[in-house]
């Protein structure tokens, strides 16, 4: 039987009538039909309009000057709280091998937060992979997170050496990646960043990933040294924690030291780059006097 022939036996109204009884007395929420226009441009102009009021305009059109200290900023984080674990929900989860590495780095007491982290360790991962990149540098080991998130992003024949000042730490490191599905392709390096990265450089090593992820005092000499021979013309330098500058006490030297090496890469005339602001800044890095010249030498 039909809707309306079964309503009528049973004593109901008509509910296509009833039903158009009760639109009439709805009422339309008026801040809601002003926060869902009906097109993308109607949406532009009455609600980020409003909501942008503030906005800075955000292309340069000339190189800023350097200034001696980095600006003021009292926060020590880039980022509104909700921001970084809403961002790493919609991430691809962290490996067991990653997993097993932040396990170890709490049990054996160690300061967690210099661990790159489910962002950070999936971005290195995924430029590892676009890349193609074969053989990669990690300056700064620690408990291996960074190492093991570049192996991952690697071909089987893939390397990655790393350095490691602290004999303990580097131990820490080589029981994560002895437990991993790629320690195979990690090597560590015991030892000073500068001596050993003058040491791969008297051999005549090249790296197609170099991650700077050490002491922030000697940012300007790693970076000078890969940009002396280690990194391939067509490499990819990516340098952590560049917006520390801003984020450390404006009283400790590390962070004057990282203002000053941000202010040494954007002088420098060799490279362009970009300073991303994901955790606590990686600054992405490349050279644009390959072999093909300015605009022929490609990143990928």
């Amino acid at each position: 039987k039909g809707v309306q022939v079964h309503c009528h036996e049973v004593g109901l109204q008509d509910p296509s009538a009833t039903a158009q009884d009760a639109f009439k007395d709805l009422k339309v929420d008026e801040n809601e039909k002003e926060a869902n226009p009906k097109s993308y441009n109607d949406w532009i102009n009455s609600v980020q309009t409003k909501r942008n009021n503030d906005w800075e305009f955000n292309v340069q059109f000339k190189q800023p000057e350097d200034t001696e200290s980095p600006p003021d900023f009292n926060k020590f984080t880039l980022f509104h709280k909700g921001v970084e674990n809403y961002a790493m929900n919609h991430t691809t989860l962290a490996s067991e091998n990653l997993q097993n590495v932040a396990r170890m780095t709490e049990e054996q007491h160690m300061f967690s937060p210099c661990m790159v982290g489910t962002l950070e360790s999936q971005f290195l991962k995924m430029m590892c992979q676009i890349k193609g990149a074969k053989k990669c540098l990690d300056i700064g080991t620690f408990t291996g997170m960074s190492a093991i998130a570049m192996a991952e992003g690697m071909p089987a024949e893939g390397q990655v050496i790393t350095l490691e000042l602290d004999q303990k730490i580097a131990d820490v490191a080589q029981a994560g990646f002895d437990a991993s599905s790629v320690g195979q392709k990690i090597k560590v390096v015991v030892g000073t960043a500068v001596e050993e990265m003058k040491k791969l450089a008297d051999v005549a090593e090249t790296f197609d990933i170099i991650f700077i992820d050490a002491e922030k005092e000697g940012y300007i000499a790693y970076y000078d040294l890969a940009m002396g021979g280690l990194l391939k013309d067509d490499g990819i330098m990516m340098v952590d924690n560049s917006l520390c500058a801003l984020l450390y006490d404006k009283n400790d030297i590390r962070s004057q030291r990282l203002h000053e090496f941000n202010q040494h890469v954007k002088n420098d005339k060799r490279v362009e780059q970009v300073v991303l602001t994901m955790r606590e800044g990686v600054t992405i890095v490349r050279k644009v006097t390959g072999r093909h010249g300015l605009t022929g030498c490609p990143i990928f």
